[in-house]
């Protein structure tokens, strides 16, 4: 056996055995044991406590009872029957109709002052929407009658021929205001109706403003 051999053989004894109580040093290619996995622990919540007080009615509208705003709705709405009189009738007993929001103003103006407001402006309301038809029809009628006449008259000269068309169209448009105005008026009553009927504090434009200014003189 040779020197070689020899030495070789020692190393490898040496290497084998270790002493005891002496810690071996790994070796650099041996990688560390991998730690396990922590499970999640899942923790409980407590439930949270119902609270058994009961959920207060909300109130109505700006402090509003209920009967003050069907009240109210009503006093805009009875301009469905000033319609209806006006159409059965020819426009004869139509001024009866407004008597319905002015009682139901004179009822409640020491009870509730947003009835009694929504009252007076429907009263007043329909008073001018039905003074406005009437001068609509009288003077409407007055101008297309002269205008007609003095078309008719005027028929042997040029004059006449040109204005006869143009008399003929504003007596349509004549007729056609007549039947139209009257219907807007129901809808922007029945409009603001539903606007009091949910306790919203309805002004109708321009009468609102003419109550507003004669308060403040007053």
């Amino acid at each position: 056996m040779s020197d070689i051999d020899r030495e070789t053989r020692g190393n490898a004894g040496l290497q084998e055995e270790v002493p005891e109580g002496v810690t071996r040093k790994l070796e650099s290619d041996a990688a560390p044991p991998e730690p396990k996995p922590r499970q999640a622990e899942t923790k409980k919540l407590k439930p949270e406590p119902v609270d058994m007080v009961p959920a207060a009615t909300p109130s109505a509208y700006l402090g509003l009872t209920r009967q003050e705003m069907n009240w109210a709705a009503v006093a805009h709405a009875s301009i469905l029957l000033t319609f209806l009189l006006a159409v059965t009738t020819g426009g004869i007993a139509a001024i009866l109709g407004p008597i319905v929001p002015a009682l139901i103003w004179y009822s409640f103006r020491d009870r509730s002052k947003y009835v009694a407001d929504q009252a007076r402006q429907a009263t007043i309301y329909q008073v001018a929407g039905l003074l406005a038809l009437l001068a609509l029809a009288v003077v409407g009628a007055v101008l297309v009658a002269v205008g007609l006449a003095v078309s008719a008259v005027l028929l042997v000269v040029i004059v006449g021929v040109v204005l006869l068309p143009i008399m003929i169209i504003v007596a349509l448009l004549w007729v056609v205001a007549l039947v139209f105005l009257p219907i807007a008026q129901v809808i922007y009553g029945c409009y603001a109706a539903l606007e009091a009927y949910n306790g919203r504090p309805f002004r109708y434009r321009w009468i609102a403003d003419l109550i507003d200014r004669y308060e403040a003189q007053a």
